[in-house]
């Protein structure tokens, strides 16, 4: 029982044993949502100022403010996903309850920009 750490305890009440608890897999599925989201993000990032000047029609300044406030917009739910793991559920259950609405989301992204092309 070297192994346990100290104070910590399962959702059953018993000692965290490091062997069994988080580990590999826990860490890759966190991962891969990250690189999912970024594959989302950074060309949408990288384009969306000249999309909205030129599809859109907006001027440059307001495609600016529109792509500040819809990056604004992600870091606030980022915060909100973080304030809700922290405080009221655990992280676990955070990541199962919104993992499937990023995932979902991502698979419209990409079903909707494979459309267009």
């Amino acid at each position: 029982m070297a192994l346990q750490v100290q104070g910590l305890v399962d959702w059953r009440g018993r000692p965290v044993d490091p062997r069994r608890h988080g580990g590999l897999k826990a860490v890759m599925f966190i991962y891969v949502l990250i690189v999912m989201t970024n594959m989302g993000n950074i060309p949408t990032m990288l384009n969306i100022v000249s999309y909205l000047h030129g599809t859109m029609h907006m001027g440059i300044a307001d495609a600016s403010t529109t792509a500040a406030n819809f990056y604004g917009a992600i870091c606030v739910f980022s915060f909100l996903g973080a304030f809700i793991s922290d405080s009221y559920i655990k992280r676990f259950y955070t990541i199962l309850i919104f993992a499937p609405i990023e995932i979902l989301a991502s698979i419209l992204n990409h079903s909707y920009i494979f459309r267009i092309i």
